[in-house]
């Protein structure tokens, strides 16, 4: 399917002015923005009512009230309240939220069809969630993915941090097994260093040790 009409919900300036530029980029003719969840609400009812409903809602989950008494609080509530009156729209949540509970949640029980968090890549995610659902599938992010998969809040040594630290600056292995060496740190050979990259890699389902990297910032790990 293509989509026709999209409603994108967030409320803060720069980001709604950047998803609303990034579709248009994309081709979608039909993009809206709402920056209240009661507004959003209202729109979708204004559209099914004219008999030209939104197909795709992109919504934050976070809102700061900007009335007094807003009958919807949460993104949550509202992709909620938007899938009870209207079954087939298809829905992706785009939030700063990473928590495995929240994202369950929204997947499991509220059956959206995306979750992206926002961040460094969250854009080109979007992107990446648009084309998947697109062809009928469900999309989770590669920072969400993670967050699922761990059984276990997943936590980093102090020795891990450092390694992932001095990855993230640029450091080459041999740079840090030298860098080791002189702060007498144990391990620090170069297979040993190569080890643990390795079982890290394994540990987030990070592909490459760049995109280990990025998960591990993005998830506030170092």
């Amino acid at each position: 399917m293509v989509f026709k009409k999209i409603l994108v919900v967030e409320d803060t300036d720069s980001i709604n002015l950047g998803l609303m530029s990034k579709l248009n980029d994309l081709g979608f003719k039909t993009v809206i923005s709402s920056q209240s969840c009661d507004g959003a609400l209202i729109k979708i009812k204004r559209a099914i009512q004219d008999e030209e409903p939104f197909d795709l809602l992109i919504s934050d989950l976070s809102f700061i009230a900007a009335t007094t008494n807003p009958k919807i609080n949460t993104g949550e509530e509202l992709i909620a309240e938007v899938k009870r009156i209207q079954s087939t729209i298809k829905i992706i949540a785009f939030s700063v939220k990473n928590q495995q509970s929240v994202i369950k949640q929204l997947l499991e029980e509220i059956k959206v069809d995306g979750y992206v968090c926002k961040g460094l890549h969250g854009l080109k995610e979007l992107h990446n969630a648009i084309l998947a659902i697109n062809k009928g599938q469900i999309y989770v992010c590669p920072i969400a993915k993670a967050s699922l998969e761990q059984k276990h809040v997943f936590q980093l040594d102090d020795f891990e941090k450092q390694l992932l630290q001095l990855v993230a600056n640029g450091y080459k292995q041999d740079d840090i097994a030298e860098y080791f060496k002189s702060k007498n740190i144990s391990p620090n050979s170069r297979r040993s260093i190569e080890d643990r990259l390795s079982r890290l890699r394994d540990n987030f389902n990070a592909t490459t040790t760049s995109q280990l990297i990025y998960l591990a910032q993005s998830l506030d790990l170092i």
